[in-house]
């Protein structure tokens, strides 16, 4: 790590068990934005990735072999304490989207496909890194 200030570049982790998806939202997101966006594939890379990369913002889909994104949340909030990144839901599931919209662990939830631009705006937003 560069002892010599902050990064400019703010890191995202993206999580979801569709390796595609995953490379072309990190990909899509590097290219138009000053965020980082690294991948995990799947609920246990998601912690283990955590941990290593200690992302500022954890975009998380909601439905993935292993564990459901609510579960997958619950373990990234163990494996980040005391940093807790602002984490965003993406699902193809209406109804898993509502349900993330209420629970407080999650900055904002949207339905796939991806509303890019919308994602870049909720980035924008999301709470300094500590």
């Amino acid at each position: 790590m560069n002892s010599a200030g902050p990064s400019p570049f703010r890191r995202l982790l993206v999580v979801d068990d569709d390796r595609d998806l995953v490379d072309a939202l990190c990909e899509w997101v590097t290219q138009h934005s000053s965020w980082t966006a690294l991948g995990a594939y799947g609920p246990a890379d998601a912690v283990a990735q955590a941990g290593r990369f200690h992302p500022d913002a954890i975009l998380l889909d909601m439905e993935m072999g292993g564990a459901n994104g609510f579960v997958t949340a619950d373990r990234l909030d163990r494996a980040s304490a005391p940093c807790h990144p602002p984490l965003f839901a993406l699902t193809g599931n209406p109804r898993l989207q509502d349900e993330a919209a209420r629970d407080e662990r999650f900055t904002a939830s949207m339905l796939k496909p991806a509303d890019l631009p919308r994602l870049l705006r909720l980035l924008e937003h999301a709470s300094p890194p500590q």
